[in-house]
């Protein structure tokens, strides 16, 4: 639980941490010969023993804490899926429309700065527990690791559309139309998020776009 949770012990503390993980693991053992899945359960059992469950007033720490189980837990199951990984990423000349996200890439919408903290351990900076904020992050795979990208929310919603199925031309539709985006500012901004993207892995090319 210490290695798949590895933040998240230095964040609530190695005692306070190893308290939670054995009476979890009383109540949810392991089923099964991979530990992977282990911590499944691990959020919605600190969700469900919070200090302060029964308070009309919650303190903002717990919440905290959830969210980056949660994050955690996702990072080590992306870590681990199984993917397509045998395609060709695209590059600047590749025509808009044939752009596709990877296969193994997904989103985050959190409350609170946790990529921030999380990137903030890895890197052994001794983060201090963080201030609510929401934030937005993107985790990919590419050739067996994985990659984290920070997102503004405008970005965050871009991506939802395209990991929704839309075309490029779709979601740039859906983020005027439906989020209240000014075509003028989405033309400035694109050319900058697909090249960023781009030169991030985020995109390979659809062999199908000629027929879309």
């Amino acid at each position: 639980m210490a290695k798949q949770f590895s933040a998240l012990e230095y964040a609530l503390g190695e005692n306070l941490f190893r308290a939670f993980a054995d009476e979890y693991l009383q109540q949810h053992p392991s089923t099964s010969y991979n530990l992977i899945s282990l911590g499944e359960n691990f959020a919605a059992f600190l969700e469900a023993t919070r200090p302060d469950k029964n308070e009309t007033v919650k303190e903002d720490w717990p919440d905290f804490m959830i969210e980056h189980t949660q994050f955690e837990y996702a990072i080590n199951i992306i870590f681990e899926e199984k993917g397509e990984e045998n395609y060709s990423l695209a590059t600047e000349s590749t025509h808009e429309e044939a752009l596709q996200l990877i296969s193994l890439f997904y989103t985050f919408d959190f409350q609170f700065p946790v990529r921030w903290y999380y990137s903030s351990f890895v890197n052994k900076r001794e983060p201090e527990l963080p201030l609510p904020e929401q934030s937005f992050c993107a985790v990919l795979r590419h050739n067996y690791k994985l990659f984290i990208h920070d997102l503004n929310y405008g970005q965050f919603l871009f991506l939802q559309h395209l990991i929704s199925g839309y075309t490029i031309s779709r979601a740039k539709h859906q983020l005027i139309t439906q989020n209240a985006i000014e075509p003028s500012q989405l033309k400035t901004f694109w050319p900058v998020w697909k090249k960023q993207w781009i030169d991030a892995g985020v995109f390979n090319i659809n062999p199908f776009h000629e027929f879309l």
